[in-house]
């Protein structure tokens, strides 16, 4: 086994790459790391970490350039001068870049094989039945009645892939499963490979009416009862043992009148990392590096707040003039000068309070805040 990773005494950053990187990246600053951090938008508030940074999207689409990242990776945490490689969110579609990155570099985090059969139905599913651990009706082949069904991407991250089964593309990474009434919630947690240590439970909130299934934030420290919570921690424990899991992990499932259901397992950082990140004394990329060495924490810090966020999507098309102002409870600010397309994400709204109360009502009242401001800079 490699030797352990301790903050503070690495000479070379870690390489931290995902689709938003910030909140890695602020965690990485709270435990005291180097780092390198590329993503698809390099916001102003990820730049003003202090690391270097580098956005690598493509110009014609929401996801990395292969090329630019590969080029963005060896020039600021070069293979054989980088601590390890910490990947968030954006390459479970594509292992091969994973394997690019890996070169040279040790992969703080699930391996590319790892992640390829987690997130192949045909794999993951047939693991779960193996296991004992119930999941909705899951098949590779279209239904022949598609009313209560949906298709999924394999591969397919943040819920963007999911569709309803009558208005899914034919395809080959197409899977399709029944809808599973119930509360849609994720545990965040970590993971030996041997053994699974939960950090917290939370709800998961659609982005809107138009889109029913594209993540639009949510609220940690949700309370599961006792019976679930312990039927869910003893599944992981499976599921980590056989699957391997190492680091940071999420699993998404639904709660419902009859039991709980595992849809999927995000064999990476998840972003309810930042309901929980504030209440660890050296940040949760702390404990990620920590787990992928065999260690798990022996408990959790105290919680000091339930935490919440949300994704504000532009209502048209939005040009971030300088000088606009995004409120303090704001993060991932676009630079100015960015031009974001109708759809896309414009920042995102966050909020804490000693209890759930309330909680998204404030959200839902920050997000429209933004909103209203980014109309009246649209008239100005």
């Amino acid at each position: 086994m490699p030797s352990p990773l301790r903050a503070g005494s690495l000479p070379e950053p870690l390489l931290i790459a995902a689709v938003t990187a910030r909140p890695l990246a602020a965690s990485a600053r709270r435990g005291g790391f180097a780092a390198a951090v590329l993503d698809l938008f390099a916001d102003a508030d990820t730049r003003a970490l202090g690391y270097p940074c580098r956005n690598v999207c493509r110009d014609d689409a929401l996801r990395f350039d292969a090329r630019r990242l590969i080029v963005a990776a060896d020039e600021l945490a070069p293979a054989g001068r980088c601590a390890g490689a910490v990947l968030g969110a954006g390459f479970e579609a594509d292992t091969g870049l994973m394997t690019r990155l890996a070169e040279g570099r040790r992969l703080l985090g699930n391996s590319p094989e790892t992640v390829a059969a987690i997130k192949d139905p045909a794999h993951f599913f047939l693991l779960l039945d193996r296991l004992g651990v119930a999941h909705p009706e899951t098949r590779l082949v279209p239904p022949t009645d598609p009313a209560g069904w949906l298709a999924k991407r394999r591969g397919g991250a943040g819920g963007a892939h999911v569709v309803a089964a009558s208005a899914a593309p034919r395809g080959r990474d197409v899977y399709y499963q029944r809808i599973q009434p119930g509360r849609s919630l994720s545990l965040l947690f970590l993971a030996d490979g041997r053994r699974a240590f939960v950090v917290g439970c939370n709800e998961q909130w659609a982005a809107g009416a138009a889109a029913p299934y594209l993540y639009g934030g949510g609220m940690g420290d949700t309370p599961l009862l006792p019976q679930m919570e312990s039927e869910i921690a003893a599944a992981l424990d499976r599921i980590v043992a056989e699957a391997g899991l190492i680091g940071l992990n999420g699993l998404d499932f639904i709660a419902g009148d009859d039991g709980w259901f595992a849809i999927e397992i995000n064999p990476r950082p998840t972003a309810p990392l930042e309901y929980y990140d504030a209440d660890w004394p050296r940040g949760l990329l702390t404990a990620h590096v920590e787990a992928c060495d065999g260690r798990l924490p022996l408990a959790r810090p105290p919680a000091g707040a339930v935490r919440a966020h949300a994704i504000v999507f532009a209502a048209g098309q939005v040009a971030v003039r300088p000088g606009f102002r995004f409120p303090a409870w704001c993060r991932d600010i676009p630079n100015p000068g960015t031009a974001i397309p109708a759809g896309g994400p414009v920042c995102t709204v966050h909020a804490e309070s000693a209890d759930a109360s309330g909680l998204r009502q404030l959200i839902a009242s920050r997000q429209s805040e933004i909103q209203s401001m980014l109309l009246d800079e649209a008239a100005a």
